[in-house]
C-alpha cells in the first residue's frame, strides 16, 4: 500500500482555515488531466497518510457549457454553492482545495476509493440538479490518480451511472477496495460538524436535514394549487431538543435553510422543465437573515434561482422576535423581494406587532397550530388572530388544520389559506392542482385516516 505524509513542500497540500485557498491561474482544458496528475504526485510524495486513490479531480465543466454565456455572469456564484456542498459532505478529515479556473481537488482522509469516487459524483449529481434542473449520470465524472505497473500516476475516470449500478450490485459486507491509514490529514479544514457527519441517534437525522412538501388550501378560489416546504419530524426533533440559544443550532438552522432553498428550487426547476406550475413557499429564519455572515450566503444562493420561477416562489419568515425594529424588518424584506413575488412572516405565539409587519413590506402573517394544545384553545387562538393581518391589508393562513372544527373556524374567521394533516400529508414532491371544496377534503381526510388505521 502507497502512504506518505502530507507534509512537504509549498506545493504539496495548502491549508484552508475558512475556505478554499484563492484559486490558482487558469489550467487549459487540454493540459488538466496532465496537470493534475503532477499535483497528485506532489500530494502522494509528500505524504504518509495519503493512499493512492484518495485523490480525486472534479470539475465544472458540464455546467459551464451548458450555462453558455450566463457563465461569465454566474461563475463565482457557482463556485460558492459547490464550495458550500463540499462543506457539507466532507468529513473534517478531508482537504479540498480549488484548482485551475472550473476544478477541484480533493482528497479523502479514510474513505475507500470506491466511496469516495461515488461521494465526488453525489456531490457533482447534487450540483448539476440545482444548477441545471437536471444531472445526466452518465456525463457525471470524477477523476482519480492511481499508481501503475510502472510506479508512476494515471488516472481512472468514473462514470456516476457505473459508480450507483456497483453500489446496488455490490454485496453486503464486502471489503473496501482500498482503506487509508487511520490518521487524520493535518491540512484539513478546521469546522464544526454538519448533518451528515452527527452520530445517528432517535432524535438525529440519519443523513442531511430531509425537506417535504405540504399543501396548502386556497379559501377563495376553493383549491389546492399551493406547496409550503416543511421538515419532517425527525429533523423537527433534533432542532427542538437543542437549546435555543446554542451558537450550534443556529448553525444547524441555517443548514436547514439552505438545504430548504436548494431542494425547493432544484424541485421546482426540474417540474417546470415538464410544464408543471404551482405557487411555492420557502421558509427561512431570521436567524438565518440576522447574521451578516449566514445573510451574504444565504442571498448568493438566491442569485441562482432561475428567473422564471421567481413569480411563482414566496419566502416565510420564521422565528421573527417579539419587537424587532421596523428597519431590521424592511432591510430583509428588500433582500428578498428581488427573488420571489412576496414575504410572510408565520408565527407560533398569538402576538405579533402587525402594524410593523405591514409598513416593512410584509404581504401575510400565518399562525402555526399546536397540535398538542386541546381544541377549544386553539379555536379561540384562530377566532382571535386571523382577523388582525386583514386589518393592516395582510392576508392570513393558519399552518397546522387537523379537525373540522378548526377548519371552520379559520375559514369563518378570515383566513386566506390554510394546511394541515386536514388539507393533505407532507410528500416528498409537490403533486398537481386540485379543486376541491371543503367537503371534499374532509372526506379525503377522512379516507386517508381509514387507510392509515390498521384495520383499513
Amino acid at each position: 500500500m502507497l502512504t506518505r505524509d502530507v507534509s512537504g513542500p509549498d506545493d504539496a497540500l495548502p491549508e484552508q482555515d475558512d475556505g478554499p485557498v484563492p484559486a490558482p491561474p487558469p489550467i487549459p482544458a487540454q493540459s488538466i488531466d496532465e496537470s493534475f496528475k503532477e499535483r497528485a504526485r506532489q500530494i502522494l510524495t509528500h505524504s504518509q497518510t495519503v493512499t493512492a486513490g484518495s485523490v480525486h479531480l472534479i470539475g465544472l465543466d458540464e455546467i459551464r457549457q451548458e450555462l453558455g454565456d450566463r457563465w461569465g455572469s454566474v461563475n463565482e456564484r457557482v463556485h460558492v454553492y459547490a464550495e458550500r456542498m463540499l462543506k457539507k459532505v466532507l468529513s473534517p478529515r478531508d482537504v479540498w482545495f480549488r484548482y485551475g479556473e472550473n476544478h477541484y481537488i480533493i482528497v479523502f482522509a479514510q474513505a475507500d476509493r470506491k466511496s469516495a469516487q461515488l461521494t465526488c459524483s453525489k456531490v457533482m449529481e447534487s450540483l448539476h440538479q440545482a444548477l441545471l434542473g437536471h444531472a445526466d449520470t452518465r456525463r457525471i465524472t470524477v477523476k482519480t490518480a492511481v499508481v501503475d505497473i510502472g510506479g508512476g500516476i494515471a488516472l481512472d475516470t468514473a462514470r456516476l451511472a457505473d459508480l450507483l449500478k456497483d453500489a446496488v450490485h455490490k454485496p453486503e459486507g464486502t471489503a473496501p477496495d482500498s482503506p487509508a491509514a487511520d490518521g487524520a490529514v493535518p491540512a484539513a479544514e478546521v469546522r464544526r460538524p454538519h448533518w451528515t457527519e452527527m452520530p445517528a441517534d432517535t432524535i438525529t437525522p440519519q443523513s442531511r436535514p430531509k425537506v417535504l412538501f405540504r399543501p396548502v388550501f386556497d379559501v377563495k378560489h376553493k383549491v389546492v394549487s399551493t406547496y409550503c416546504c416543511r421538515t419532517d419530524a425527525d429533523t423537527a426533533r433534533y432542532l427542538n431538543c437543542m437549546d435555543a440559544f446554542d451558537p450550534e443550532r443556529e448553525e444547524a438552522v441555517f443548514d436547514l435553510d439552505m438545504e430548504t432553498l436548494s431542494l425547493a428550487v432544484s424541485t421546482y426547476n426540474e417540474l417546470y422543465a415538464n410544464k408543471f406550475r404551482y405557487a411555492q413557499t420557502i421558509p427561512v429564519h431570521f436567524g438565518t437573515l440576522a447574521s451578516s455572515r449566514r445573510r451574504r450566503e444565504y442571498i448568493q444562493a438566491c442569485r441562482m434561482i432561475p428567473r422564471v420561477l421567481m413569480p411563482f416562489l414566496a419566502f416565510e419568515l420564521d422565528g421573527l422576535p417579539a419587537g424587532v425594529p421596523y428597519g431590521r424588518l424592511a432591510e430583509i424584506v428588500a433582500m428578498l423581494r428581488p427573488f420571489a413575488r412576496a414575504a410572510m412572516v408565520i408565527l407560533r405565539d398569538d402576538a405579533g406587532d402587525l402594524s410593523v409587519y405591514a409598513t416593512a413590506g410584509v404581504k401575510g402573517v400565518g399562525l402555526r397550530l399546536d397540535g398538542r394544545e386541546d381544541e377549544p384553545h386553539i379555536l379561540e387562538r384562530v377566532q382571535a388572530f386571523c382577523p388582525g393581518p386583514r386589518k393592516f391589508g395582510m392576508f392570513a393562513y393558519v399552518d397546522g388544520v387537523r379537525t373540522p372544527m378548526e377548519l371552520e373556524a379559520a375559514e369563518a374567521a378570515g383566513a386566506a389559506y390554510l394546511s394541515g394533516p386536514i388539507v393533505g400529508e407532507d410528500s416528498e414532491v409537490p403533486e398537481h392542482m386540485k379543486r376541491c371544496t371543503e367537503r371534499q377534503l374532509l372526506q379525503r381526510s377522512r379516507r386517508r385516516h381509514h387507510s392509515n388505521t390498521p384495520w383499513g
